[in-house]
């Protein structure tokens, strides 16, 4: 019986090889113009889904490892094996690695905001630790990580100042996005860094984005590009939006990335599909075509990141989202192909 499930698993595992590699590769298809990236965790290494990894995509970004909360879950005390296996992954693959992400508050350490007496941490022991963390993250993968989300998320459009009001803010104003980059800069100063944000499409985020960069830039602080997560659905936002907001930050001479796109079906916090999903995928098979054709038209920007591999591994099913039944990504539970890469690999030809 063992003996007959082992061979049962090879064969699958030999099927979904050679089905992967019977795709025509959309890494190859958008060679020298993108790179194609895919967010995952280690253990994607050896799914059914590592297939279609190591013939789609020639870039990876961690989905969760390299969080602060992640790599070091106590103060000095780092987490790096699981960070570990997905460089060596890309360097023996050929693959581009960028690193996401080195501040986040939603994924901020406790320990980081409490000093060893128990009080409140002081701004210059945050800075402190902010440094020590960055140096010690970017510093072990210098030369391997080509680019980093340096910080996530940091921009808030519904305040006066446009930044979040969170613990980092509250504890160092806003001199904690400017000391994250030049840490990361100068502890790697080859690597590419990126202020990472959803939602830049919408005209207050984008000039509240914008605001923030130009001071950057003003202040001489080593930011060189805009990540645009691309978290968007089959209906919204325009593919209008999305090319002004990439001219904006081209404008500015920076560069852009497009970070953590998937295409989600559902319409912005619906609860259920609003059409049949054979016509939804149609429509999403159609929409990245649109979204990959506008990317191209961007000499600037130079590498695309999906959020995912395939729809049995997505974050729009679980959390916030746990009932629903989406599938944003290229490739359906099975590991085969959809109408999304066809189209996106129309959108290269």
């Amino acid at each position: 019986m063992i003996r007959r499930a082992a061979l049962t698993m090879l064969l699958g595992t030999f099927v979904l090889n050679a089905a992967a590699q019977e795709t025509p590769s959309l890494a190859k298809a958008y060679e020298g113009r993108l790179k194609i990236g895919a967010a995952i965790e280690p253990s994607q290494l050896t799914s059914a889904e590592a297939p279609l990894l190591a013939t789609h995509f020639n870039s990876i970004v961690a989905e969760n490892v390299m969080k602060p909360t992640d790599i070091q879950p106590k103060e000095g005390a780092y987490n790096f094996a699981p960070a570990d296996k997905l460089v060596a992954y890309a360097q023996g693959s050929g693959m581009a690695m960028r690193g996401h992400t080195l501040l986040w508050h939603l994924r901020t350490p406790e320990w980081m905001w409490t000093d060893k007496e128990g009080k409140p941490a002081s701004r210059d022991l945050v800075l402190a630790r902010l440094k020590s963390h960055i140096e010690t993250v970017v510093g072990r993968y210098k030369g391997a990580v080509y680019a980093w989300d340096v910080v996530n998320e940091v921009i808030d459009e519904k305040q006066p100042n446009c930044l979040r009001k969170d613990k980092w803010f509250a504890t160092t104003g806003d001199a904690y996005i400017e000391q994250a980059f030049r840490y990361a800069h100068a502890a790697d100063p080859k690597a590419r860094l990126y202020i990472n944000d959803y939602s830049t499409d919408e005209p207050a985020k984008r000039q509240c984005l914008e605001r923030i960069v130009k001071g950057l830039i003003a202040r001489g602080v080593p930011v060189h590009g805009v990540g645009h997560q691309m978290h968007v659905s089959v209906f919204s936002p325009s593919v209008e939006s999305i090319d002004e907001s990439l001219t904006t930050f081209a404008r500015l001479g920076l560069e852009n990335q497009v970070t953590e796109l998937d295409v989600s079906l559902y319409r912005y916090q619906a609860k259920s599909l609003s059409d049949t999903e054979a016509k939804l995928l149609q429509l999403q098979g159609e929409r990245y075509a649109a979204l990959m054709k506008v990317f191209l038209a961007h000499p600037e920007l130079r590498a695309v990141t999906l959020w995912g591999i395939s729809d049995s591994h997505t974050w729009l099913n679980h959390g916030e989202y746990e009932g629903r039944h989406d599938s944003p990504l290229l490739f359906d539970r099975q590991q085969k192909p959809k109408p999304a890469y066809t189209g996106m690999l129309n959108a290269a030809k």
